[in-house]
């Protein structure tokens, strides 16, 4: 009597799990990812592959000449709205070869990198540190934007398109003598709240945040309006929610208001058990702030309850995953960029220990694949980050990292990684097909894809919840010319490479399997430089074979 074959479907959706806990998971969550690499949650549902990466234009944030030539990491990278040129730039920091000295570049069309025009050159190291990343905040209080950037070892510096100014503590105010004496000299963190720039991060006054006069990136006198903050807490950053400005703290989180009956600035605890560990961890995305806590990635919240504010774990699922790099990476060399189109973030571990393509991160999006809004998340592999930012140009989304070889790079473009390979990996949990105890003949695995151009998938089965003792058969290797193109869609250059007519309507790689066991996990892998896909589920066809 034939056997009698039967058919499991799996639909991918909720990202990675490396809890592992495989009973559980083939049970309630077949979907999910045991191993999940370089993929993020697809807008058309499932896995899909994220596309690669390449220089920002050509050559390094530097002048041709080696009096201004750049040396070393790329220091920061802003997207700054010139109102004096009625253009946008990138703006980029790097260290001045042959001097202790860093300058400011922005890329000029036709011209390339060059330096800016009357930038500061500010000191590489103190007496104490040395200038590893700058952050950047950028503003507009009436006239023109503004931006201000500051790294813990100078003063902080305004740049308004034209003119820069150094902010000092000994100063006075206004543009003839920018500063005063509620300022806080060597900030390392920046940001804007009620239409005032707030510094903090000086390491002989870490639980100081002082605040400028309203409306006065360049006055910071009591008279005038400024003021400091005695938060209780060392300040790892600071950042705007609402209408409140968060504190973070290694061990705690303040939030600063206004008082509604003087309007003066006033601090109130949040908790004080849960800090940030990753000063560059916090990131706003989907209306929410994100940080990385000692237990995992967390949002701040407001609740339904006035005042109130809800801290939660949202990553339990990638545990394993961030206590791996939790414990074996220096957390100041977190830096984290979002996406909005996609509503997702990426943390990058910018060790300049390791090569680019060694480098790990972290990728989390907001998904709707099982019926209400949650976080997906994976691993990435072979992004390096020195810092990064992310903004629109016009209604172009642009997701930028410098790196520790010099240049600058723009994410979500071509299908390589600066003319690398992309690596990725997909592997489903040990699926049991609803009884550990029954030995199961595979027959065949049909993969759901949605191919964005031809590409060539590898599939490896083990059984028996990796039991080497069970024999696994060779990788199968798949292939995929690309998915079919509809007449009259969207986006399409007719006649360009990858552009398939009366292909196949069904967006299936079929392959024939052997082998046996009580339990089968597929893992797929693609080495190579392939246009993105999207694996969307799986229909594994098996045949009962014997209970144990």
């Amino acid at each position: 009597m034939p056997d009698r074959i039967e058919n499991l479907k799996i639909v991918c959706a909720g990202g990675l799990n490396s809890n592992e806990n495989h009973l559980d998971l083939s049970d309630n969550d077949p979907g999910v990812a045991t191993r999940l690499v370089n993929f993020e949650p697809s807008l058309f549902g499932g896995y899909r592959r994220i596309s690669g990466y390449e220089p920002y234009k050509t050559g390094y944030p530097e002048v041709t000449n080696n009096t201004n030539a750049g040396t070393g990491a790329v220091l920061c990278v802003a997207i700054f709205k010139n109102d004096y040129l009625g253009t946008t730039r990138i703006i980029a920091a790097r260290k001045l070869n042959g001097t202790s000295t860093y300058g400011f570049y922005q890329y000029v069309p036709l011209n390339g990198w060059q330096l800016i025009s009357g930038a500061p050159t500010p000191a590489m190291s103190d007496s104490v540190l040395t200038v590893k990343k700058l952050r950047h905040a950028q503003f507009n209080f009436g006239n023109d934007n503004n931006i201000i950037f500051v790294d813990g070892v100078n003063n902080a510096v305004v740049y308004n398109g034209q003119n820069w100014y150094a902010i000092n503590s000994s100063g006075t105010g206004g543009t003839s003598s920018p500063g005063g004496d509620q300022l806080v000299d060597k900030p390392s963190v920046v940001d804007v709240f009620e239409n005032h720039i707030f510094l903090s991060g000086n390491r002989n006054s870490e639980a100081v945040v002082a605040h400028s006069a309203p409306n006065d990136a360049l006055t910071w006198t009591v008279a005038a309006g400024g003021g400091q903050l005695t938060v209780g807490t060392d300040v790892v950053n600071i950042k705007p929610f609402r209408d409140q400005l968060f504190v973070f703290g290694p061990n705690s989180i303040k939030k600063v208001s206004v008082d509604a009956g003087d309007g003066t600035f006033v601090t109130e605890n949040v908790t004080s058990n849960v800090g940030c560990i990753a000063r560059d961890s916090v990131v706003e995305i989907g209306g929410d702030l994100m940080f990385l806590a000692p237990d995992g990635l967390r949002p701040v919240a407001g609740t339904s309850r006035i005042g109130d504010v809800e801290l939660e774990t949202i990553s339990k699922s990638i545990q394993g995953a961030l206590v791996d790099i939790t414990e074996n990476f220096d957390m100041s060399t977190i830096n984290s960029v979002v996406v909005r189109s996609k509503s997702q973030v990426r943390f990058f571990v910018g060790d300049d220990t390791n090569f680019a393509a060694d480098s790990l991160g972290i990728i989390g999006g907001l998904s709707d694949a099982t019926g209400s809004i949650e976080w997906e998340f994976g691993t990435l592999l072979g992004i390096r980050a020195s810092c990064t930012t992310s903004g629109y140009i016009g209604t172009e989304e642009f997701i930028l990292h410098g790196d520790y070889d010099g240049k600058v790079y723009r994410q979500e473009k071509g299908n390589n990684f600066n003319g690398t390979d992309i690596v990725s990996i997909y592997a489903t949990p040990y699926l049991d097909f609803g009884d550990a105890g029954v030995r199961k003949s595979i027959r065949k695995i049909n993969t759901f894809i949605r191919a964005e151009g031809p590409l060539e998938m590898n599939l490896a089965l083990s059984y028996d919840w990796g039991d080497y003792n069970t024999a696994r058969p060779s990788t199968y290797t798949q292939q995929s010319a690309g998915a079919p193109t509809i007449f009259g869609g969207r986006s399409i250059t007719y006649g360009a490479a990858n552009i398939i007519y009366g292909g196949s309507e069904k967006p299936i790689m079929a392959t024939d399997v052997q082998g046996s066991g009580f339990s089968m996990r597929a893992t797929f892998v693609t080495v190579g430089q392939y246009d993105p896909f999207s694996i969307q589920g799986l229909v594994i066809e098996y045949s009962a074979a014997g209970r144990r």
